[in-house]
């Protein structure tokens, strides 16, 4: 880790020893400022309600039912409480796969939402770096500290793009 660090501080120090210009873009909040990404974001909170609802009813249904268990468990004979177990394993299984299929469902929709947008965004990015002159372009995340003089370019990303979507 120390070692991978280093060799980033070095990176950093040579970038600007050798650059000229040097930009930086979050790139995060272009992507969810621009109109699409926007979209996507209304898209994945919809689908999140909807998954939402429905992890909710099917967790309120075993909890009923083990509570209701519990409160007959010492009345029922011991065929009808293996009987009920069973069934409330079965329950809880079927709510842990539903719970991690919506899981994996919102990751896949996210990550195919956004992982477009992205690369949009970065071609975009390296459009307006020709255009200006920039010679070096940094993700703002990646970045702790950088003295010297760099140009957000960030607004800039986020109208063209949303300007090249109309």
């Amino acid at each position: 880790m120390t070692r991978w660090f280093a060799v980033l501080l070095a990176l950093m120090f040579s970038i600007a020893a050798h650059a000229g210009t040097i930009a930086v873009v979050d790139f995060e909040r272009a992507v969810n400022e621009t109109e699409e990404g926007k979209a996507a974001q209304e898209r994945l909170d919809t689908m999140y309600s909807t998954r939402k609802t429905e992890i909710e009813r099917l967790r309120d249904e075993l909890m009923a039912e083990m509570e209701d268990y519990q409160a007959r468990a010492m009345i029922l004979s011991e065929e009808a409480r293996t009987e009920t177990e069973k069934r409330l394993v079965e329950k809880q299984q079927t709510f842990e796969q539903t719970y991690l299929k919506y899981q994996t469902e919102m990751q896949q929709t996210y990550m195919t939402l956004l992982q477009d947008l992205d690369e949009k965004m970065r071609r975009l990015t390296q459009t307006v770096a020709a255009e200006n002159g920039y010679d070096v372009v940094l993700d703002r995340a990646a970045v702790v500290y950088f003295s010297g003089d760099t140009i957000d370019m960030t607004d800039q990303l986020i109208t063209r793009y949303n300007a090249s979507q109309e």
